[in-house]
């Protein structure tokens, strides 16, 4: 028949032990294939299936190509960075960038090794990866410098050594640089940091402890926390925690339970946000939480709500675990529609046009904070990261609504950037609300406020730049997800302004004042955040997008990308 191919069955009709022979060598082969793959699957970066909805852009026509240039001088930023904080301060916790002397803030076992870890594998350095595996393989994580912050060790230190071991996973990671036996090693690690951890979550309602101390294994309120019977030196009756530091654990915890078959990790994380997701306690906006949080009884003891510094990573793990976790999680639904109420609610409450100013006609879309009845006409730059995780959001979950919210939010945060001299944007900002907002808390004091609030539509009130990565990493997201060349080009003209005005003798300094551009300008301080997200969001805006492909990898609030896993 037309169309179909005619096989001659001459050759196995007159051979056939030959064809028994291939037949059982194509059984042994496929046998041991599949052995392979249970034990170290071999999904690439750049092939990696995807699962559930198609969250990349998809028509590039081309331009979806990295742009070798700009991402070759991200990655050589990225090498300056580490060959400095090498020559001068291995082991420490961080470099200071300006004199080239060390940190210990993070207990003392290099939080800029283990949390740039995963930047320097996705760009493929692998000279300077070795050197940061070998390092941590000797890192003692039963015993550390000063008391423990569950919250930032679970995102810099867990979520590094688990992303590491998630590249290697894939073959991402060449043999000669990470083997089996030191992945297994690194894991191992991973396990005796979260056990060491799990004291945090010893409080009845299971919300953890603001620290921990090693040495007790006991969990420990945070330092400002002062027990004390005279009420005036007491604000609390209890210790008390943020949302982001109670709800922003799950994802480095399910990828510990999914790596190790132990539930307990994924169980203490999700009893450690319960409280918050499925709070007994009514408050004003729906899905928005009131904060701070008592943790021995789980009761709101303060009526700060916002997405910005101490609410934020909250509201994105609620998104990012669907992502995340298989679709046969019981709790998907709630996570989902939780997001989606107190996205909305921001919307709706917290979100406000800047009034035109003389100089400034345009009007800018930022979000602020509600303390009980007052609202906060005040946004940071922690808060920029709404605009990407809203946008993610927005394509997952199919809500053109809050893409054009997210795009917004992201347009205000380039115009902090683009309106001061270093083209960088301030820690803090105000602006006066076109309307819906009576009495606004803040108003320009100094003259310079005026000034700039008349040049711009709004004023800085704290001017400092501490290296912080949300801006790009919402230009990342944005890039990937609409394919729109400008988001590539804001994320070009952001980072030429931080080579040029935050490159230090000794790795890339913070700045004092965002529109100063006196020599006197640096703060002698570099987090490891600089490396761990700033500079790998910034390089995968400039990369072909295959590379750590939104629909295959979730990276969580620290940058650390983990499998989607379906």
């Amino acid at each position: 028949m037309p169309g179909f191919r005619r096989w001659s069955k001459s050759k196995f009709e007159r051979n056939p032990e030959s064809s028994f022979k291939l037949l059982a060598a194509v059984l042994v082969i496929t046998l041991y294939l599949i052995i392979k793959e249970f034990q170290h699957p071999t999904v690439r970066v750049r092939d990696a299936p995807a699962f559930g909805a198609q969250i990349q852009h998809t028509r590039w026509n081309g331009t979806g190509k990295a742009q070798e240039t700009r991402a070759k001088h991200v990655r050589d930023a990225m090498k300056y960075t580490f060959w400095k904080y090498r020559e001068n301060a291995w082991g420490y916790d961080d470099i200071l960038p300006v004199s080239g002397g060390n940190s210990t803030s993070r207990n003392g076992w290099g939080a800029f090794i283990v949390d740039s870890a995963s930047t320097l594998a996705l760009m493929g350095l692998w000279d300077e990866l070795a050197h940061s595996v070998e390092h941590i393989l000797a890192i003692d994580f039963t015993e550390a410098q000063d008391l423990v912050d569950p919250f930032e060790t679970t995102i810099r230190y867990l979520g590094g050594l688990l992303s590491i071991v998630e590249l290697y996973d894939v073959g991402l990671i060449p043999e000669d640089v990470l083997h089996d036996e030191a992945r297994d090693l690194i894991l191992e690690h991973a396990v005796t940091l979260a056990q060491k951890l799990a004291p945090a979550y010893d409080t009845p309602t299971g919300m953890p402890w603001p620290r921990v101390d090693f040495d007790t294994e006991q969990g420990e309120p945070d330092a400002s926390f002062v027990f004390d019977d005279d009420p005036n030196k007491q604000e609390y009756d209890h210790p008390v925690v943020g949302p982001a530091r109670t709800g922003s654990s799950i994802l480095e915890n399910r990828v510990l339970t999914r790596l190790t078959g132990n539930d307990v990790y994924a169980r203490n994380s999700t009893l450690a946000w319960a409280p918050l997701v499925w709070s007994k306690w009514t408050t004003p906006w729906a899905g928005m939480v009131d904060a701070p949080v008592d943790i021995m009884t789980g009761a709101p003891v303060g009526r700060s709500r916002h997405w910005d510094g101490g609410h934020d990573s909250f509201y994105e793990y609620l998104l990012k675990v669907t992502l995340l976790a298989p679709p046969s999680d019981p709790h998907l639904d709630v996570y989902k529609k939780r997001f989606l109420k107190s996205a909305y609610s921001l919307r709706r409450h917290l979100s406000s046009r800047s009034a035109p100013a003389p100089d400034h006609l345009m009007q800018h879309l930022f979000i602020g904070r509600q303390d009980d009845k007052q609202y906060e006409n005040q946004m940071g730059h922690l808060a920029c990261f709404a605009s990407g995780t809203i946008l993610l959001a927005s394509k997952f979950y199919d809500q053109p609504y809050l893409r054009t919210f997210a795009l917004a939010l992201l347009e205000g945060c380039h115009h902090t950037y683009t309106s001061t001299t270093t083209k960088i944007g301030p820690e803090t900002w105000s602006w006066v609300p076109k309307f819906g907002y009576d009495e606004p808390l803040f108003f320009p004091e100094s003259e310079r406020q005026r000034e700039e609030a008349l040049a711009s539509g709004f004023w800085s009130t704290d001017s400092q730049y501490k290296g912080r990565p949300e801006y790009v990493e919402s230009l990342f997201y944005a890039w990937r997800i609409t394919g729109e060349q400008r988001y590539r080009e804001w994320a070009w003209e952001a980072f030429e302004a931080m080579e040029k005005h935050c490159k230090a003798p000794f790795g890339y300094a913070q700045l004092a004042d965002v529109y100063d551009l006196g020599d006197s300008n640096w703060v002698d301080m570099q987090e490891s955040y600089w490396a761990a997200e700033t500079l790998k969001y910034l390089w995968l805006t400039f990369e072909d997008v295959e590379v750590a492909s939104l629909d295959s990898w979730v990276f969580s609030t620290e940058g650390h990308p983990f499998r989607m896993i379906r």
